[in-house]
C-alpha cells in the first residue's frame, strides 16, 4: 500500500511538472508574437502632381549686332539699364555714308531739274520734246531717287535701336571701336545683349511619364530657392511636344509675371504641377508600401498573419497613393509600423494607427 500511493505521488508530480512545462512553452510562444503598427486605408479626395526641377530664362534674348559698318560714336546705354523697345542704345558713324548721300543728293536735283523742265515742256509744245525724253528724264531722276533713300536708309542703322523691352546684360564696345556689318560680315563683333525678362519664360524638362499628362493651361506653382518663403503662380503655357532622344524629356515652359524683376534669368526652380484629381479615392500614405525584388508591395495582416501582396497603384503624390487592388478595402490592416521585423506568414498582433 505504501508503494502503491508512492507511485502515485511520483506521477502526480510529474504530471503537475508536465502541465506547468506546457503553460511555460506557452507563454513563450505567445511573448514571441511580433506587435505591428497598422492602418485602415481612407477615402479622400485626392490630388496627383508632379514637381520638377527647373531654371528661368529670359522670355526672349538677342546679341545686337550693328546692321551698317561705322565706328562707335557714342554709347548710349549700359549693362543693367532698362531699355523700350525702338529706344537708341548707340550711335554709330560714317562718314563715307554721308558723303555719298551729299552727293546723290545733288545729283537727285539735277536729274529732277532736268525731268521738270522736259515735262512742262513736253505739256506745253509737244513737238519740241518726244514723249520718250520725258519718260527717259523720269527714270534717271527716279533712279537717283532710290539710291538715295538706299544711302539714307543705312545712314538710319547707324543708330543702335532695342528690339524689345527689356534690360541691357552685356555692352561688348566701347566708344571709337570699329563696327561690321553683322548682315554681310558673320564675324561682326557684337554690341550689345538686351534680354526680356518680363514675362520670365520658365523651362523644365519633364519625364516620359508625365509627358502625356500636362496640357497647355494647367496651373502651376512654382519657387525659387533663392526666394525663400516665396511661391509664384503661373500656368503651362507651351510644350515641345517631342521627347528629347538623349534626355527622354519633353521641353515645356510656363510664362510667369516678372514686372518688379525679382525674378533673375538663370535662377533654379521647382515647379508643382497638379496633373489630376479625383474626389473619394481609397488611399494610403506613402509609409505603407514596402518593396521586395525592387517590386512594390504592401504587407497586410488578416487572421492575425502577415501577407505580402503586389501593390497595384493609381495616382500618386509626395504624401499618399491610390490603392487599386480589389482585394484592400477601407477595412483592411495595412502594416506601416515593425514592416521589417515581420515575414510573411508570420503571427502578428495588429494594433490600429489612429492620425
Amino acid at each position: 500500500m505504501i508503494g502503491t500511493a508512492l507511485g502515485l505521488t511520483i506521477l502526480s508530480s510529474c504530471q503537475s511538472k508536465k502541465t506547468e512545462t506546457n503553460k511555460s512553452a506557452e507563454k513563450q510562444q505567445s511573448s514571441k508574437v511580433q506587435t505591428v503598427g497598422v492602418i485602415h486605408p481612407t477615402h479622400q479626395n485626392f490630388t496627383a502632381e508632379v514637381t520638377i526641377a527647373g531654371i528661368a530664362n529670359p522670355y526672349q534674348k538677342v546679341t545686337l549686332h550693328s546692321l551698317e559698318k561705322g565706328y562707335v560714336k557714342s554709347v548710349k546705354k549700359d549693362i543693367g539699364n532698362f531699355v523700350k523697345k525702338g529706344e537708341v542704345l548707340a550711335i554709330l558713324d560714317n562718314p563715307e555714308l554721308f558723303r555719298q548721300k551729299e552727293k546723290l543728293t545733288a545729283q537727285l536735283q539735277a536729274k529732277k531739274s532736268v525731268y521738270d523742265r522736259l515735262n512742262s515742256i513736253q505739256a506745253k509744245t509737244p513737238a519740241l520734246t518726244t514723249l520718250q525724253q520725258v519718260e527717259d528724264a523720269k527714270a534717271d531722276y527716279e533712279s537717283a531717287k532710290a539710291e538715295l533713300d538706299a544711302v539714307n536708309d543705312r545712314i538710319s542703322f547707324l543708330a543702335v535701336k532695342a528690339p524689345f523691352n527689356g534690360i541691357i546684360t552685356k555692352r561688348l564696345l566701347d566708344n571709337g571701336a570699329l563696327v561690321q556689318s553683322g548682315l554681310s560680315n558673320p564675324g561682326a563683333s557684337a554690341i550689345y545683349e538686351v534680354q526680356q525678362i518680363n514675362p520670365i519664360r520658365l523651362t523644365i524638362p519633364l519625364p516620359e511619364v508625365d509627358a502625356s499628362t500636362i496640357k497647355n493651361g494647367m496651373g502651376a506653382t512654382v519657387s525659387f530657392p533663392s526666394l525663400p518663403g516665396k511661391t509664384f503662380q503661373g500656368k503651362v503655357s507651351r510644350t515641345a511636344d517631342a521627347l528629347d532622344p538623349e534626355s527622354g524629356t519633353m521641353q515645356t515652359e510656363i510664362d510667369i509675371p516678372n514686372a518688379n524683376g525679382e525674378i533673375k534669368p538663370g535662377i533654379y526652380a521647382y515647379v508643382t504641377i497638379r496633373i489630376s484629381s479625383r474626389d473619394s479615392v481609397l488611399s494610403l500614405p506613402v509609409s505603407a508600401k514596402t518593396f521586395y525584388q525592387d517590386a512594390p508591395f504592401l504587407l497586410i495582416v488578416k487572421n492575425k498573419r502577415v501577407e505580402r501582396i503586389p501593390l497595384k497603384e493609381g495616382l500618386s503624390d509626395k504624401d499618399y497613393f491610390e490603392v487599386l487592388n480589389p482585394d484592400v478595402n477601407s477595412d483592411s490592416k495595412i502594416i506601416v509600423d515593425g514592416k521589417n521585423m515581420v515575414q510573411p506568414g508570420d503571427i502578428v498582433e495588429p494594433i490600429l494607427k489612429t492620425e
